[in-house]
Order: structure tokens, then sequence, then C-alpha cells
């Protein structure tokens, strides 16, 4: 069998990696030139911790994972608040939870694929054709290539799913915030953040920094907003200044290519039309918030490639792996809903409950 897939993340690699093992002709495009920076920090627990396993990546892996004994939450003076131990949660997990810059991730997936698994990077889809005999999918080279199936593992705004379902505003679901996150280097700051994952949260805006293993500042602002900006970096700067601690420190760092996106969720009826099938964030994008995006992104991978090797047909296989998934990616998206309503709250009772949650939970 031969499958094209779009998409070069965290959903597209897993998903090649798999499908390449099960001795599929996988052609994997990605629209960047290069593979990303770190990024951001993210967690990976429970089943698609499981996933990573069964790949044999861990050990890989587990020499680039961030050991972060605590979040701690702070005051506008950079006092402590609350501490919450990362501790309880891998207890919780019986161990199955890992840490580790998103750039980290994607680096080991991509050596570990394959060699049935062809990359071409610096490409995107640009048409697709899905009539009698083989797919063809035109890619922005120009190359025109014949497939089997089409598999969108292009993120929130996915263009296979706008080239074949529709556009983004059918699709995708604001949930009134915005997030922004750079990584820059300031030793000082570096020494006084420490070990933790450190946060502060204010009325409409929440910022948070943590080392990485090169000695950088992984920054993540989040803050309130119905519309994208035309400047991302002045919008954030402006949204974000005065909030104390180090804010405006870092915000001196930000960078021109700031990632700066709408926090959203994707909702669809369904993630599969004739022979393509949409993975990860392009079928259920959870949210930014959400906390299990990379997560759902190794499950869903995992159970579409098994969907598809072990059905009789392209079609059921798609049919099985959606109806599989749902129900887990419905629950999660409920989830993000909620936390986005108190990552960044409006009213008075809500800061007052979300401040009071770390201190039970942890220890102040």
């Amino acid at each position: 069998m031969r499958v094209l897939v779009c998409g070069a993340g965290v959903a597209g690699l897993t998903t090649a990696w798999w499908l390449g093992r099960h001795g599929w002709d996988v052609l994997l495009v990605d629209r960047d030139e290069q593979p990303r920076d770190a990024a951001h920090l993210l967690d990976v627990g429970g089943a698609g911790y499981d996933v990573l396993d069964r790949m044999g990546v861990l050990p890989t892996l587990n020499a680039r994972r961030r050991h972060i004994p605590a979040i701690v939450y702070v005051d506008q003076d950079g006092g402590t608040l609350a501490t919450v131990s990362y501790l309880a949660t891998a207890t919780l997990l019986r161990g199955r939870l890992l840490t580790i810059m998103l750039g980290d991730l994607e680096a080991a997936l991509i050596a570990a694929l394959p060699s049935r698994v062809q990359v071409l990077r610096g490409v995107e889809v640009k048409a697709v054709e899905d009539g009698d005999g083989p797919m063809r999918v035109k890619l922005s080279d120009g190359s025109v290539h014949a497939t089997d199936a089409l598999i969108g593992a292009d993120g929130l705004h996915s263009t296979v799913r706008r080239l074949v379902f529709g556009p983004d505003r059918l699709y995708v679901r604001p949930l009134g915030q915005h997030c922004s996150t750079f990584l820059f280097r300031d030793d000082d700051l570096g020494r006084r953040l420490g070990t933790e994952l450190k946060v502060l949260s204010l009325a409409d805006r929440q910022a948070g920094f943590s080392r990485t293993a090169d000695g950088r500042i992984a920054a993540f602002l989040v803050h309130r907003g119905d519309r994208s900006p035309t400047d991302p970096v002045a919008e954030v700067r402006d949204r974000c200044a005065g909030m104390g601690w180090v804010v405006d420190r870092a915000l001196a760092h930000c960078p021109e290519n700031l990632h700066h996106a709408p926090v959203s969720q994707v909702e669809l009826a369904t993630w599969h039309v004739g022979r393509t099938v949409l993975v990860g964030d392009a079928a259920a994008a959870v949210s930014a918030l959400a906390g299990h995006g990379a997560s759902l992104a190794l499950l869903g991978a995992f159970r579409l490639a098994d969907s598809l090797v072990r059905s009789v047909d392209l079609r059921t296989g798609m049919a099985a792996y959606q109806q599989g998934l749902l129900p887990t990616v419905r629950q999660v998206q409920r989830a993000g809903r909620r936390a986005a309503g108190w990552v960044a709250p409006t009213t008075r009772w809500q800061i007052a409950i979300r401040d009071a949650v770390p201190a039970l939970s942890g220890s102040a």
C-alpha cells in the first residue's frame, strides 16, 4: 500500500513510523524546510507513553527528558504561593510520564523512521483528486503523487482538511485566548528560575518559564483575546507587560518569529472523506491548555495505523479508528474547555478559586 502523510509533527511522524513498520510505502511531506527547534515543554503520559514504549524510542528520549521536580506558582514579586509536585503526577501514572521539549520528541521520532518512509520537506499539498483509480495528490513543487490514501496530520490549521473537508471556520472553535511560546537565553534569569516550572497567573493573563537542557529558557504566555493580531509580538508585549516578577525581562527577548496562535479546538462530525483521513490536531485539536495534545497525537496515530492495517479496506479502517478514539477525544476536549475558563479568568470569584486550587493540591 502507498500512503502520503502530510505533516511531520508528532502525529504524522508516528503514523508514518507504524505504517512503515507494517510494510507500507510512506511519503511524509512537511511545509517546513527544517525540523522544529525545541519549541515548548510538554508532558506525555498514559497511553501516549505506552505508544513510545512500543516504538522502542524511550531510551533515546530518556536522555533528553526534563527532570522537573515541581510546578511553582508565584506572585507578582516572585514569592511562592504554592508548589505542586511532578512526582505525585508520575506516581498516579505509575511512572508512565515523560516531560520533554517538543523538538526533542520530534527529533527522536524522525531518527527512528523505518527505511520505507521517504521524507520530503519544504512542500505542502496543493490539490487532491479522489476519483476512480489511485488518488492523485499535487504538491507545491509541482510534483503529482499517486497514492492509495492521504493522511492529514498537518495541525490545527490543516491544509488537507481545508482542501478536502472545507474551510477552517466550519470546524475550528476559538476558546477566547491566545498562547505564545518562545525560547531565549538569559543565564542570570535561568539561575534564578532554578529547576522548577514557574507560573504567574493574573486576571486575563498567565506566564510560565522553565529551563531547557541546553540552558535556554522556554517561555509560554496566555492572554485573553478574540481576534488574531496583525503584529503578534506587539500584541503580546502590550497584553503581558507590567505583570510583575520576571515577565517584562522575558518580553525583551521576544523574537520576531514568535509562535502566537489562538487557543482553539477542532470539531468534525467525521475524520475521513473518501480515502482521506485526519489525525492529531487536524482531526480533533483539544487546545494548548488541555495538556494532552501530544499523548492524543501518539495514541491517535497508533490507532489509525493499526485500524488501516487490520481492516479489510481503507474506509472501514478509517471508520473504526474514529469510532474507537472519539470518546477519549471528546472527554479531553471538555476538560480543555473548562481549563480555558480557569487559566485566564475574568471574575474575582474565579480568580480566588483558581489561586486556591494549587495551594490545596500542593504545599505552600
